[in-house]
């Protein structure tokens, strides 16, 4: 896959595994409700757009196996008079492909190559569902490979003039007969062979078209290296010989210009194939590997086995989907403990998280992380003895079990992980230890995390000096060089040497925005120095949560360095001016308050103090991705808040609307969405503050929320066609960060 294709995929993967997730779903409810035929017709149409996006993307095996999978789906939905055995059996093939598909998706992903012969065994289940002939390795190696190699007629002597492809296979057919046979029956084989190049050789020297060169030219090849003993003389290798004689049968009674309007791709994928496993390389075999790039893709039959085994052992990604299943488990049963500790309750609400508990447990279990298990088995016996006797559990055994839940949680990724992981090398060996790996990683993220929170405390020191209309020096702003200087030794320490010279380049920029008698900057440098700023907080918070390098967000702030530099430092006077009334245009947001004065509000970062003139993605496809997902998150956001809204202790709504709002922050900063994503930061912002309690519910506050989440789809519609946003986005950000901050 070319490196285009390759950012193309990481783009998309995000949105390629929300549609196989939903698949999936789709196709586990069916398989429970088989009467509920709505719910596979779903899954075929998700499969369908699948198969789109990655032949988009040119993922082909992939791409092909999302096809044959479609095509089960829709088999079933169809035959309505298969037996309940063969529909079942269609139904487990089409399971595992679910399963096994991302997976292979996160190979090609981490720089594997896309090679659809690992897929070989289940697209033929898949095909044996259907009752489809089977896919050979020859076709699946070589799909999709093309070569420009053009026809290359030969000049012919005085005596052949007017001798054409179409003659020369009527004539000479007889010849590549006689000679097939002998090889089928294992006569003068030498002998033979040369009868057959002799016929490949002449149709590849009249040929006036690319595909019956090519065809001739390879076929060549072939008999060119079982001359050599290159390759064995197989039945499979006598059987595409033969396949060859009936396309000189074919090329004598259709002429050359028709019979290339229909070539022989699958005969010549499998012919390609034989030339590819040759292990001599002589004239032909040699130009025709070089043209097709054979070298590039064949594999050795050990790593094909191998590849095929890691699809359906399980991958680290699926263990973290594990993990993450049991944390929301977890967390659900902590919230209730922390809420009866604080509040108290009825014991009921704690006999109800006996069942949670035993589920997490069983889970543990089925896993084989029994050490994890038993803790949380001693819970739930300690939990038990309080509620069999009729009394409320004491403060301190609340405490007691939460503290456990939250240790089981903590080390519940790295006892997964080293299920399915190699144990690193013993330090007698020169590599860490097991216990000197995980401490590693434990500071890493720990380094991370900091020069996350420090560059967060950067943004806030200067939107606030930046907005700053006193003469005295905004607070915190003392403590940014040392901020800065923190986050570049992180990095440093991290070896990100590529970000921390990027993390320098941003300092000097910050300096000059901040230092003492400087000029109020302009708008398009804030925004350039807002976009650095976010591109490498963004790449931190990747980095941190495991997933590779975003080496495209670097490129980005190295763009905005340069055009920093280029333009060099900013002398713009401050010139007195109107209040502007286009919210894109706006540094300082007014919001009126009714019946109090008008409250100037500065939100604390540095993008949302630079929002003129918000640049958007220009690259269509990362555009119309985005708001294909920012578009379902919004659904989900227009769901939960309504159950929210009517009952304030759902916590649950609140937090798939906190996760969603998280959703679009990430992603809108990712692509260059910067409206979108910092809007989304504000509320969710807030969000944080009720789900932890620390800010009470108010109506005003339900209010802005519901004015919140009926501005998305204008922000979606802005992105899309362009057109300016009709809702008052600045408002609601301003009024948010001031509910956040307690000062409405």
């Amino acid at each position: 896959m070319s490196d285009v294709n390759s950012q193309t995929l990481h783009v998309v993967a995000k949105e390629m595994s929300v549609t196989l997730a939903d698949a999936r779903a789709s196709l586990e409810a069916y398989a429970e409700r088989l009467d509920q035929r709505e719910l596979l017709e779903k899954c075929a149409e998700q499969l369908h757009v699948a198969q789109g996006v990655l032949h988009l993307v040119e993922v082909y095996g992939a791409a092909l196996l999302a096809e044959e999978m479609e095509l089960v789906a829709r088999y079933l939905l169809q035959a309505t008079g298969t037996d309940e055995k063969r529909h079942l059996d269609g139904l487990d093939s089409l399971m595992r492909a679910m399963v096994q598909l991302p997976t292979y998706l996160d190979r090609v992903l981490s720089g594997g190559r896309d090679m659809a012969l690992i897929l070989l065994p289940l697209l033929n289940d898949l095909r044996a569902v259907r009752g489809t002939p089977l896919l050979s390795e020859g076709t699946l190696l070589l799909l999709n490979l093309k070569s420009d190699q053009p026809a290359k007629p030969q000049p012919q002597s005085d005596d052949e003039q007017g001798v054409d492809a179409v003659s020369v296979a009527r004539k000479l057919r007889s010849k590549y007969q006689l000679g097939l046979l002998g090889l089928i029956r294992n006569e003068v084989i030498e002998y033979n062979l040369g009868l057959m190049a002799q016929v490949a050789a002449k149709l590849e020297q009249v040929a006036t078209t690319q595909p019956v060169f090519q065809f001739w030219w390879v076929t060549g090849a072939v008999i060119e290296a079982l001359q050599s003993n290159g390759i064995e003389s197989s039945a499979t290798v006598k059987r595409l010989l033969g396949q060859a004689d009936r396309q000189i049968k074919l090329l004598g009674d259709l002429g050359e210009a028709r019979y290339g309007e229909n070539p022989p791709v699958e005969i010549l994928n499998n012919l390609l194939y034989c030339v590819a496993c040759s292990s001599t390389d002589g004239g032909r075999i040699g130009a025709v590997r070089k043209s097709f790039k054979l070298s590039e893709v064949l594999p050795f039959d050990d790593s094909i086995e191998q590849e095929r085994a890691s699809l359906s052992a399980p991958s680290v990604k699926l263990m973290h989907t594990v993990a993450l299943a049991i944390k929301e488990d977890l967390a659900k049963v902590k919230d209730v403990l922390d809420i009866f500790v604080r509040r108290g309750g009825q014991t009921e609400e704690l006999r109800a998280q006996l069942d949670m508990l035993r589920k997490i447990s069983d889970t543990l279990g089925v896993l084989g992380l029994g050490q994890l298990r038993q803790r949380v088995q001693d819970e739930i016996t300690e939990l038990n003895k309080f509620l069999a006797a009729g009394s409320q559990p004491p403060e301190s055994a609340l405490i007691k079990i939460a503290g456990v839940l939250l240790s089981v949680e903590d080390n519940l990724d790295e006892h997964l992980v080293r299920l399915i992981l190699p144990m690193p090398p013993m330090a007698d060996k020169g590599g860490l230890t097991s216990s000197d790996d995980h401490e590693f990683r434990q500071v890493s993220e720990a380094v991370l995390r900091e020069c996350v929170v420090n560059l967060a405390r950067v943004k806030d020191a200067v939107s606030a000096a930046v907005q700053n209309t006193s003469e005295a020096t905004p607070p915190g702003l003392d403590n940014v060089p040392q901020l800065l200087r923190g986050i570049t030794a992180g990095l440093l320490m991290l070896g990100k040497s590529r970000a921390v010279g990027l993390m320098d380049a941003i300092g000097t920029q910050v300096r000059r925005l901040i230092e003492m008698g400087a000029p109020k900057p302009d708008a398009q440098r804030l925004e350039r120095v807002a976009d650095a700023i976010v591109s490498l907080e963004y790449y931190m918070e990747t980095i941190q949560s495991g997933r590779a390098d975003p080496w495209y967000m670097l490129d980005n702030a190295e763009i905005c360095i340069k055009a920093l530099q280029d333009e060099g430092p900013s002398h713009l006077p401050t010139v007195a001016a109107a209040p502007p009334t286009d919210v894109n245009a706006t540094v300082k947001i007014s919001v009126v308050v009714p019946d109090e004065a008008p409250e100037v509000i500065h939100p604390p970062t540095v993008v949302i103090a630079a929002l003129q003139n918000m640049g958007e993605p220009a690259d269509p496809l990362i555009l119309e991705v985005f708001c294909e997902e920012a578009k379902e998150v919004v659904a989900s956001i227009n769901s939960g808040f309504p159950m929210w809204e009517r009952n304030p202790d759902d916590t649950e709504s609140l937090s798939t609307m906190r996760r969603n709002f998280h959703t679009l922050k990430g992603s809108g900063r990712m692509v260059g969405a910067r409206l979108i994503g910092d809007f989304a930061w504000a509320i969710e912002n807030l969000l944080n503050r009720l789900l932890d309690k620390t800010l009470p519910r108010s109506a005003g506050m339900t209010s802005l929320l519901a004015s919140a989440v009926a501005a998305l789809p204008h922000l979606i519609d802005h992105l899309e066609t362009g057109r300016a946003v009709q809702a008052p986005i600045g408002d609601i950000m301003a009024n948010a960060y001031a509910f956040a901050e307690g000062r409405r």
